[in-house]
């Protein structure tokens, strides 16, 4: 058996059960949906598992269209990294929009912050640190597409007349700026956030980020100083594609079992007392107002399909860059008001 059929056969069967696993997690979610802005985002933030795992299993299975394929892993990372955010926000404030979530917010000083001022410039930047990082990901994944296939890209080259160093630097300085925000926003607000499992929701997710950061590093030196290369057992496809994905597929699988735990969906089941008790103290009640307390519908299907609704998350890109290109006036809080009502 070739290595490549036996990555084949472990990195399939690693995608199947990551598959499995997130879509029964989602599944929960999307039929006990009592909080559908918290929940909502949890479904977004788990398919960031599946998508690594099936791109990583097309990228073993045809090798020959990894590179147009890899960098849009930054773009599904860089929207779930945005929508964990989100998803601070709303715990720590929940509300009805985008725009409401981000200034009731703001009534929440960060450790350290000295004025209302201070507060909102270190919100502004906190917000334009971690949503450029999409914008940027779509950018450089359209590039790396482009120079391949124009022939200037050179995966296994470090060459600085290559586009792939270049494109790997900005990416990762877009990724650790973001990251540094979040890590930042965590740590200000861990004591308000106890009650939710923080440090489980932050390592679920952060340990894939960091863990993909660093194997882009150490694949990028091994391939620039030819320790990995080719041999009698290792094609070309192998060593460059094959073995870095295998590994992605191989993490996802104790991933995938963790955010059972720290995306539970235990605090969103509603306990249903027996109708006719409840009828007995409460007169009002009716079995069928009981059920609409979860909003998911029949099979959660209004929850499947407002998941895969990327306005949000769009939404907060264009506010990002709408402060970027505001200036300092945003730090001013009735031209604030005025750009979070565009």
């Amino acid at each position: 058996m070739s290595f490549h059929t036996f990555n084949m056969i472990l990195s399939g069967a690693c995608t199947a059960f990551t598959c499995l696993s997130i879509f029964v997690l989602m599944s929960m979610h999307a039929t006990h949906l009592s909080k559908p802005k918290e929940q909502l985002k949890i479904m977004r933030i788990s398919t960031l598992l599946p998508l690594y795992s099936v791109f990583s299993f097309l990228s073993i299975c045809f090798p020959e269209i990894y590179v147009y394929l890899e960098p849009w892993l930054d773009v599904f990372q860089s929207a779930a990294l945005g929508t964990f955010y989100l998803l601070m926000l709303e715990l720590l404030a929940p509300a009805t929009s985008r725009q409401d979530m981000f200034f009731a917010a703001l009534a929440i000083p960060p450790s350290g912050s000295e004025s209302a001022a201070d507060s909102l410039s270190w919100y502004r930047k906190t917000w334009i640190a971690i949503f450029q990082y999409p914008a940027v990901a779509v950018i450089l994944s359209l590039a790396t597409d482009i120079t391949q296939a124009a022939g200037v890209y050179c995966l296994e080259s470090s060459k600085p007349y290559f586009a792939h160093l270049w494109i790997t630097i900005f990416i990762n300085l877009s990724l650790i700026s973001a990251v540094i925000a979040v890590l930042k926003f965590y740590k200000s607000f861990k004591s308000q956030l106890k009650s939710h499992q923080p440090l489980a929701k932050l390592l679920a997710f952060k340990l894939i980020v960091g863990l993909s950061f660093l194997e882009r590093i150490i694949f990028f030196a091994l391939r620039a100083t030819d320790v990995l290369k080719p041999d009698d057992q290792l094609t070309y496809a192998d060593v460059n594609i094959g073995i870095p994905t295998m590994v992605i597929c191989l993490q996802m699988v104790p991933f995938a079992l963790f955010f059972h735990y720290a995306y539970s969906v235990r605090p969103y089941i509603i306990r249903r007392t027996l109708p006719a008790m409840e009828a007995s103290v409460n007169p009002a009640y009716s079995a069928v107002s009981d059920e609409r307390r979860y909003q998911g519908g029949p099979l959660g299907v209004r929850a499947w399909l407002a998941m895969l609704d990327l306005r949000e998350i769009a939404g907060a890109i264009r506010f990002a860059f709408t402060m970027v290109f505001a200036g300092k006036s945003v730090g001013r809080g009735e031209e604030l008001n005025k750009l979070g009502s565009r």
